[in-house]
């Protein structure tokens, strides 16, 4: 009894277990012939599970399967021209990346940089010799690494000429020096610091009929000091700060029209940079200032320019470069207070392999200071009145890289600008003398227009030892219902070569043309002026040079009343340490 017992009680413990397992028979049996019977009238291809392949990221798709992704298949992604039918395992790997679309492969890595020239590492560098009409000239820079996060640097040059000219005076000189110190505060912050100073000078032509004394000449003194911040977690991300201040005078010493001019030239601007969601795409906040007092013979006023904007950067599908700069300025002066929309836009496609196009457009407004106009025409006078530009420029350029040492470039280029700085000479008043008293050059402001194409080459010949480059443009400088801008060429060409023929020595020639100009009563004729310089390296620091400009001995103007120098000979000796 106790044995029978015994077989009843595991019997018992084992009837919901078998009782489990024949519900579930009869209600698989049920679905399993409805399956069946879908699966004979449905139009979907027998699968099996083993013929099923999953590939890094590939997600397959059913045709016609409408009910809710499952396994982790998603019912309508992309399908990238593979047949769904296919025998897995079948193709090579190359073959599965050729039919995908490049944006969602890794970046094709950037062109080879191929330098023409392999760089000396040195820290110094120094060019001094003397010329002809007594004319000194010395080229000095270097830089010195105070320990691993410092360093300073400078460079200095020094022009001079005691005249060419046997019937005025034609003495001038450059001096310009200039610093840098940098250093790291952090491993992500840099500090910089820049210094510097002009002294200049030269000799004024003389006029005709002449109202100033003998030997007129004037004198131009500037320096300047500012500070930029850097901080930057990686390439890409970070901020950076700069300020600077600039202190220009210049004195004329001409009789009558003897005068002189101040000016103060401040700047400062801020930029935040951070990256996108998307492959190289960046953005950019800015905001600055620029802003200035002058004083001269004539008058005195302040002027500034106050604004910023944010600029959006992206490469497209790793291909298309896009550029977008939305910014807004505000601009006063002693002639008008007014807002500047500064918009711009650029793209950089490349065509085909070897062939780039870039298309610039945009707007923007840009103040002439008085040490800028007195840098372009040194024959200018002392009382000119300033006042702000503004510019809207469209650019549209190929570049043909048709080897790894040869590129071609050829573009067209329209500005359009508002109050423009020209220079003129104004005739005077004076009753009885004929022709009238012609002066030094004025500034004056215009509607303008300019357009442009060119089309230049630089090729490497023999690698790091033979290379070409030139470039000819023509251009219609034209003031707006008022004739050609005075003293614009319309067409140019600048050319030149360097060869090396053995490590110690270099040989550079060039050949530069200007074409004709139209001056304030005549018109200035073309001048192509031929230069050379023969470099000879005697030991490891010490070389030697000679140069010659102006071979062939052209009588020409730049400015009208001022002939230039004739044919000259410079030579020196190079230092290199």
């Amino acid at each position: 009894m106790k044995q029978n017992k015994t077989l009843d009680t595991g019997m018992n413990r084992y009837l919901p277990f078998i009782a489990f397992l024949l519900l579930t028979v009869f209600a698989v049996n049920p679905l399993a012939a409805q399956d069946q019977q879908q699966t004979e009238n449905s139009l979907l291809p027998e699968i099996d599970p083993q013929d099923i392949e999953i590939r890094s990221e590939f997600k397959a798709r059913f045709p016609g399967l409408r009910r809710q992704p499952i396994l982790g298949f998603e019912p309508a992604p992309d399908i990238y021209q593979i047949d769904p039918n296919r025998m897995p395992f079948i193709e090579t790997q190359e073959q599965v990346v050729a039919n995908l679309p490049v944006s969602r492969l890794s970046r094709p890595e950037p062109p080879q940089y191929y330098s023409l020239y392999n760089p000396e590492k040195i820290n110094l560098f120094s060019r001094i010799g003397f010329g002809s009409f007594g004319s000194p000239e010395a080229q000095i820079w270097g830089v010195k690494r105070l320990s691993d996060e410092t360093y300073v640097g400078g460079d200095l040059d020094y022009f001079s000429s005691e005249g060419h000219l046997d019937n005025e005076q034609s003495a001038f000189r450059f001096f310009n020096v200039n610093g840098e110190f940098a250093t790291k505060l952090g491993d992500k912050t840099r500090l910089d610091l820049t210094g510097g100073f002009e002294n200049n000078f030269n000799q004024m032509f003389d006029l005709n009929p002449d109202f100033s004394s003998d030997g007129s000449r004037k004198d131009y003194n500037s320096f300047y000091f500012g500070t930029a911040l850097h901080h930057f977690k990686n390439s890409i991300t970070g901020w950076n700060a700069q300020a600077d201040i600039r202190f220009f005078d210049v004195s004329l010493d001409a009789g009558s029209l003897s005068g002189t001019a101040e000016e103060m030239v401040y700047n400062a601007s801020v930029a935040k940079k951070w990256v996108g969601s998307h492959v190289n795409e960046t953005f950019t906040v800015h905001l600055g200032i620029n802003g200035g007092s002058y004083d001269n013979s004539a008058n005195s006023a302040q002027w500034m320019t106050v604004g910023g904007g944010v600029m959006y950067e992206r490469l497209f599908n790793y291909s298309t470069k896009v550029t977008v700069d939305g910014s807004v300025y505000y601009g006063t002066d002693s002639f008008d207070s007014k807002i500047y929309l500064a918009p711009s836009v650029k793209v950089e496609h490349p065509l085909m392999d070897f062939v780039t196009l870039r298309v610039k457009a945009g707007a923007e407004p840009f103040f002439k200071t008085i040490e800028e106009l007195h840098s372009t025409n040194r024959f200018l006078n002392v009382s000119s009145n300033l006042r702000h530009s503004y510019r809207f420029n469209g650019l549209a350029e190929l570049e043909l890289d048709y080897s790894k040492v040869g590129a071609l470039t050829m573009g067209v280029q329209y500005q359009s600008i508002n109050d423009y700085p020209i220079f003129i000479r104004n005739t005077g008043f004076t009753i009885g003398l004929n022709p009238p008293p012609v002066y030094y050059y004025e500034t004056n402001y215009a509607d303008v227009y300019k357009i442009r194409a060119y089309a230049g080459f630089s090729h490497e010949i023999i690698a790091h030892r033979f290379w070409l480059h030139g470039k000819v443009y023509v251009q219609k400088p034209q003031i707006k219902n008022n004739g050609q801008i005075p003293y614009e060429e319309e067409f140019g060409v600048q050319s030149g070569f360097s060869l090396r023929p053995i490590d110690k020595l270099t040989i550079e020639a060039w050949a530069n043309y200007v074409g004709p100009r139209q001056a304030f009563n005549e018109e200035l004729g073309g001048f192509l002026l031929l230069g050379g310089q023969l470099d000879v390296q005697i030991t490891q620091h010490i070389g030697a040079y000679v140069k010659l400009k102006n071979i062939l001995n052209q009588e020409y103007q730049v400015w009208q009343g001022f002939t230039e120098r004739p044919f000259q000979v410079y030579g020196g000796i190079t230092v290199k340490l």
